[in-house]
């Protein structure tokens, strides 16, 4: 499944004016394949302002039943964000809403 209807929600206030220069806010509607035991999966959302070396951090709205949520930069304007499941059995949550934060770090600024 793909995520869809990424937008930019707002620009944050900076709580870490030392180290980080910005921090944004993005939400999208998400719905994830079934995620096999031992397996992963990943998909990459188009994130416009995203830059290799920003932080990313990322939820959902709903219970992840004992899977691990990643996200990262892969490239400029890119995030992918995956689901890893460590037990046994298949987990399916089923449609979700994504949140990103991204958290540009002082030393990527000009």
């Amino acid at each position: 499944m793909t995520i869809t209807a990424v937008q930019q929600v707002r620009d944050l206030p900076l709580q870490f004016r030392g180290v980080f220069t910005q921090v944004i806010e993005y939400e999208a509607t998400w719905d994830p394949a079934s995620v096999n035991s031992n397996s992963a999966q990943h998909e990459t959302v188009a994130v416009i302002g995203a830059q290799m070396g920003d932080f990313v951090m990322a939820s959902i709205d709903v219970d992840i039943q004992g899977l691990d949520l990643v996200a990262h930069v892969t490239s400029a304007d890119v995030v992918t964000v995956g689901l890893h499941n460590p037990a046994a059995g298949a987990v399916d949550l089923g449609s979700c809403n994504l949140h990103i934060i991204l958290l540009r770090p002082q030393h990527l600024v000009g």
